[in-house]
């Protein structure tokens, strides 16, 4: 049981940075709409010699309800919020000694909208060098770098502490949001629209009316949602407590797993007991585990953590 947890839970980390789930593409006439409005503005960048922590980043567009803005980060922090009118708007703010060596690329896909903070290196860090609006891809561009292409440094790798870019999103009502990141805090608050991000190292916030999906290695993951909308919902950590506040409507079949932490929960669910005995003699069940329908049951909600609590609580 250990195992098969601890195999399901680094399944889930597998895909935080580097896979992508796959999504329903946008109807037709969404997809036509979206491509008269996506040709958005593109901030000029900075003039060298400007200093690092100036130099910022901005895009703005309108995105058809049902398509998705998605940030791919390795070293900051994103942070979404609600937009006041129907444009998408991203800010991104770099920091550190080789902040100027990041890109920030944005590419146009069938559903939507992917910045992505490119860093100049070959490796486990990995970027292209270029800079603008793509077309037709479905995620960031990603090549090794054996030259420098900038003239003003040697090529080499960077460290990833000395260049962060931290991220602003203004999500409108309907519009999907998405975020990848590596090292950095994930806040996604007031939304009205499904929400699907993750980090590896940082904390995890998110409360939006539509469906969620949250994951993290090291930190807490908080989130409250008040829609199933068929989906699976996926909420992970692997060294963090997982809190969930779900609404009093929400319909779902509920799995958790923790291996060394409690689980409690404002809704009726089956706690599998630390001793029982089965056919097959006594059994010793290591960690804790809870099963139960919310409501009218339906979409899977499973909440996994290895070292951390589990909490499921009733938005009143």
């Amino acid at each position: 049981r250990y195992a098969a947890v601890v195999a399901a839970t680094m399944a889930v980390v597998g895909t935080l940075v580097f896979a992508r789930d796959g999504r329903s593409e946008a109807a037709p006439e969404a997809r036509a709409a979206a491509a008269q409005s996506v040709p958005a503005r593109l901030a000029q960048q900075p003039a060298a010699g400007q200093a690092a922590s100036q130099e910022d980043f901005r895009w703005t567009g309108r995105l058809a309800r049902g398509q998705q803005i998605e940030i791919q980060g390795i070293v900051g922090d994103v942070r979404a919020e609600i937009a006041s009118g129907d444009q998408v708007e991203v800010v991104g703010r770099r920091s550190g000694e080789d902040a100027d060596r990041v890109r920030i690329e944005v590419v146009e896909t069938r559903n939507g909208v992917i910045v992505c903070a490119i860093y100049p290196t070959r490796g486990e860090w990995r970027g292209n060098r270029g800079t603008g609006s793509h077309r037709g891809q479905d995620s960031c561009h990603n090549e090794d770098n054996d030259h420098n292409n900038d003239g003003d440094h040697d090529g080499g790798e960077i460290d990833a502490e000395d260049a962060r870019v931290d991220f602003t999103v203004r999500v409108p009502a309907g519009v999907k949001f998405a975020s990848r990141t590596v090292a950095g805090d994930v806040s996604a608050t007031g939304l009205r629209s499904a929400v699907d991000v993750a980090t590896v190292s940082g904390e995890v916030r998110v409360s939006t009316t539509g469906t969620a999906r949250a994951a993290t290695v090291s930190g807490d993951v908080t989130a409250t949602f008040g829609e199933t909308d068929g989906e699976e919902m996926e909420f992970a950590s692997v060294s963090g407590d997982v809190i969930l506040r779900l609404a009093g409507d929400v319909n779902a079949e509920v799995s958790a797993h923790t291996l060394s932490g409690d689980i409690q929960s404002d809704f009726d669910l089956r706690m599998k007991g630390e001793d029982e005995d089965d056919d097959d003699g006594f059994h010793i069940q290591i960690g804790s585990e809870a099963t139960g329908r919310i409501g009218r049951g339906g979409p899977e909600l499973s909440v996994n953590t290895v070292s951390g609590n589990i909490r499921l609580e009733r938005v009143r």
